[in-house]
């Protein structure tokens, strides 16, 4: 006698970014049946890769890692992907030159103090530091350091929020340490080759039906019956998805506490490394505009300025034509380092703002005082999961968190599963 199975799958996976795909290869390992639905026409999430100018693959979504994403190195060493290191010794550019002092280091270690004794202070940022005794270019710093961290206007951002992503990042290495040959993206592509027949592209998940014991997710013109669901996808996506029975109030109010920023990405390709003329190191930070910051990314055959432009100064500028906005971004650069910055062998602008499916910042950021919200959309539902880089116990926000979270999620789904 044959017994059919009624379910079509163990788990559905809803998103293939590297939570999601670190969720399926944990899942693959342990010999669990599962369907990846991605809604973009790639994996990756926040991502990708695309062909410059000169020709060279770049990493136009997320790319850094440093010493204490453990996770990401081991990933790119299992990929055979090439560590490159941002080891200029010299001094960074201030934005306008001559204010006094190093307003940057002041402001860090200001929003580095917020920690726990912080978690239940509801102003938002700018009113806190408005209240310390201290220089105007170090108000200007905190807000022109946390609205290009968060792509958000600092004035939304929570002090309660900086003090519980201080308590859940341990960094101690420099945040754009290195990056990879030949990209981030291609991680990301290698943890998916084991199982890309697994992986649905282009097949944005619209509805969710659960039920006692299955959960029944739409996508496209196909339902799959699934024991679990695992919604790896950042918490503003979760809107996007028609859900019956609705979910419970305090999983909706968890997740209206995060919303995505805004942040464009520039790769400006030149025949030489003049930002590192005179003692300088390549890094050009912005007190006005907001949010600006420029870094070297060179390779040996290949120097190239990365860009981004962050927060409200990012919205400003999506106001603004294409030619404008090169015009803008070319001459922040030539006013940090030198006129030659006005004449690119190559350019490309990334613009993240309209990413329908994740938001348009890094990742989502807390902009209400919710301090339970990460706690309460981790405990999930019976059959529902929820994961992603924002609910990470560690490094939330980045590559490092969302694997994090991709495993941390794994396990609990394979543990309902046994249990059951």
């Amino acid at each position: 006698m044959t017994i059919i199975d009624p379910f079509d799958v163990d788990v559905v996976v809803v998103g293939a970014g590297f939570t999601g795909l670190t969720i399926a290869h944990e899942l693959f390992r342990s010999g669990v049946s599962f369907i990846v639905l991605e809604a973009r026409d790639r994996v990756g999430g926040k991502t990708e890769s695309a062909v410059d100018d000169r020709g060279r693959l770049v990493d136009t979504g997320g790319q850094f890692a440093n010493d204490d994403m453990t996770e990401v190195l081991t990933l790119a060493a299992a990929a055979g992907a090439e560590r490159v290191h941002a080891a200029h010794p010299g001094r960074a550019v201030t934005v306008p030159v001559g204010v006094e002092g190093d307003p940057w280091a002041e402001a860090k270690g200001l929003l580095d103090g917020l920690g726990a004794a912080e978690m239940a202070d509801r102003r938002n940022v700018m009113r806190w530091v408005a209240g310390l005794d201290v220089r105007d270019p170090v108000r200007d710093a905190v807000r022109s350091a946390l609205n290009g961290a968060t792509c958000c206007d600092s004035r939304r951002i929570p002090v309660s929020s900086v003090a519980q992503w201080n308590e859940r990042t341990p960094m101690t290495a420099p945040e754009l340490q290195s990056w990879f040959r030949p990209t981030m993206h291609s991680l990301a592509l290698h943890l998916a080759a084991p199982f890309t027949d697994r992986i649905r592209l282009d097949c944005p998940a619209r509805a969710m039906h659960i039920h006692d014991e299955s959960v029944d997710v739409v996508a496209l013109d196909q339902v799959w019956h699934a024991r679990q669901v695992v919604i790896a996808a950042p918490p503003s996506a979760y809107r996007s998805l028609f859900v019956t029975p609705p979910l419970p109030d305090d999983i909706l109010d968890a997740a209206a506490a995060f919303e995505p920023g805004t942040v464009i990405k520039y790769l400006l390709g030149y025949d030489r490394p003049f930002w590192l003329d005179h003692g300088r190191n390549g890094i050009a930070q912005f007190l006005t505009p907001p949010g600006v910051y420029l870094a070297d990314t060179s390779l040996p055959e290949a120097p190239t300025l990365v860009g981004f432009v962050g927060g409200p100064t990012a919205q400003e500028w999506l106001r603004h034509s294409p030619a404008q906005r090169r015009a803008a971004v070319l001459h922040h650069a030539a006013t940090a380092f030198s006129h030659e910055a006005l004449q690119p062998v190559s350019f490309l602008e990334r613009i993240w703002a309209t990413d329908e499916w994740g938001g348009g910042g890094y990742s989502n950021v807390p902009t209400t005082h919710a301090p339970d919200a990460v706690k309460t959309l981790v405990a999930g539902l019976p059959l529902v999961t929820f994961a992603g880089t924002e609910l990470a116990a560690r490094f939330p926000g980045y590559v490092e968190g969302a694997i994090t979270a991709g495993r941390a999620a794994a396990a609990e789904v394979v543990r309902r599963l046994r249990s059951r």
